[in-house]
C-alpha cells in the first residue's frame, strides 16, 4: 500500500513517496521488499499514487515487483488503493503491508507460518503516538479497533502487516463495493473489521473472519514523520 502523499513528513516528501524515506540508510520499501523475497515471496503489487515512477522503476531491479496505480490517489485512501488492486490480486492469497514499516524478518516469517487463514499482526503497544488499538476475544477473532484505547479493551496495537486469504478478501471487496462511491476516505483496516464482525455476528460466511495474531517483543515502527524516524533510528536496535 503505497499511493499516499505522506504530508506529515513536510521537505522529506517534497520529492520522493513516503516508502522512499531511508532509515539506517535504506528506504523503507525496500527493506520490505527485500524481507517479503527473502521470505518466498514471489509476486509484489504496490499499490501507487503519488510519485509512482519510482516504485515502477523498482521492476529493473525486482521482477517480482508489478505496480497498480491509483490515479485518485490525491482524494481517496487506504481502502481505494486495496480496491483498485483487486483485479491484480487475483484469486490468490497474499500478504497486505504499508510502506512506512521498518520491521523484523519474524513479522513475516511467523504470519506466514501462522494456522490462520488470514490474519491481522498485532505486538503490545509499542508506538508514543497514532496508535491503532486491536481488540480480539478467546479464540483470537478480530471483534473491534479504535484509535482510542478507551473506546475498547485493547489486546495490542495493530502493526500494518495483514495475512489474507483470498476468500476473506472476496468479502471484503463485496462489502467495500456497496460503499465505495460514498467511502472513498475509508482506511482499509475499518473495512477488514467490518468485514470480520459479519462473519464473527454469522451475517457472512465463516471464512469471512479475520484473526489476530499477537507477537511479544517484536521490533517494528510505522515511521509516519520526522519525530516518527529520529525516534525509530535511535530505539530499535535489531533492525
Amino acid at each position: 500500500m503505497a499511493a499516499g502523499m505522506g504530508t506529515r513528513f513536510g521537505k522529506y516528501t517534497e520529492l520522493i513517496p513516503k516508502g522512499f524515506v531511508e532509515y539506517k540508510g535504506k528506504a523503507m520499501v525496500i527493506r520490505s521488499i527485500e524481507t517479503l523475497i527473502d521470505c518466498g515471496i514471489e509476486r509484489i503489487i504496490i499499490g501507487t499514487g503519488y510519485h509512482k515512477e519510482q516504485y515502477e522503476a523498482l521492476t529493473a531491479k525486482y521482477p517480482q515487483i508489478e505496480c497498480v496505480f491509483s490515479p485518485r490517489y490525491a482524494e481517496t485512501n487506504s481502502m481505494y488503493t486495496l480496491w483498485n488492486c483487486r483485479e491484480a490480486i487475483g484469486n490468490e492469497d497474499f500478504l497486505l503491508l504499508e510502506s512506512d514499516l521498518v520491521f523484523e524478518r519474524r513479522a513475516i516469517s511467523d504470519l506466514i507460518d501462522s494456522s490462520f487463514e488470514s490474519a491481522m499482526l498485532i505486538t503490545p503497544v509499542t508506538k508514543f503516538q497514532d496508535q491503532y488499538y486491536v481488540q480480539m476475544d478467546a479464540e483470537c477473532q478480530l471483534i473491534n479497533c479504535s484509535t482510542d484505547e478507551t473506546q475498547i479493551q485493547p489486546s495490542g496495537e495493530l502493526v500494518g502487516i495483514h495475512k489474507l486469504s483470498n476468500r476473506f478478501f472476496r468479502h471484503v471487496v463485496n462489502e467495500y463495493a456497496k460503499v465505495v462511491e460514498d467511502k472513498p476516505k475509508l482506511g482499509y483496516e475499518f473495512q477488514l473489521l467490518l468485514t470480520s464482525q459479519k462473519g464473527v455476528s454469522g451475517e457472512l460466511a465463516e471464512d469471512a473472519i479475520m484473526n489476530v495474531l499477537k507477537l511479544d517483543e517484536l521490533e517494528w515502527y510505522e515511521i509516519d514523520d520526522e519525530a516518527d524516524l529520529k525516534f525509530a533510528e535511535s530505539h530499535l536496535k535489531r533492525i
